[in-house]
């Protein structure tokens, strides 16, 4: 049950950095599909699934950390993000914390489906011995 928890926690932490932190747009948007993938990680049926989002989500992130500051240094692309104040920095430690919390989630995820097969073999060990 720990790693259900932790899954838990990270998607709790996520949906409060994409509701309340400082994040411009699409930083949000990531924390909010990453906190959907760590949900559906807790669940044995929808754990691929929800680890394929973690994982697009944290590839994602690393991919887009340091756009603004590339878009923000040419006049040509001011539009594409917001590139005033803090923005820049905001944009990159936002989709470096999505990133790391993605990644915290694929560990649990990893973790607890192995916690999971350990427990079904456990399980059909125990039912071919006691049928010996």
């Amino acid at each position: 049950m720990g790693e259900r928890t932790g899954l838990a926690v990270v998607a709790a932490l996520m949906l409060g950095c994409a509701l309340f932190g400082p994040f411009p747009h699409p930083v949000p948007l990531l924390f909010a599909i990453a906190a959907a993938g760590a949900v559906n990680a807790a669940f044995p049926l929808m754990r691929t699934f929800g680890s394929a989002l973690l994982g697009g989500v944290a590839a994602a992130g690393v991919g887009l950390a340091a756009v603004p500051f590339v878009t923000c240094s040419t006049e040509r692309f001011t539009e594409v993000f917001t590139c005033t104040g803090d923005a820049p920095t905001w944009h990159l430690t936002g989709a470096v914390l999505v990133a790391g919390l993605s990644g915290a989630g694929l560990v649990l995820a990893r973790v607890l489906g192995a916690a999971v097969l350990e427990r079904r073999l456990a399980a059909i060990e125990r039912a071919v011995t006691d049928r010996e």
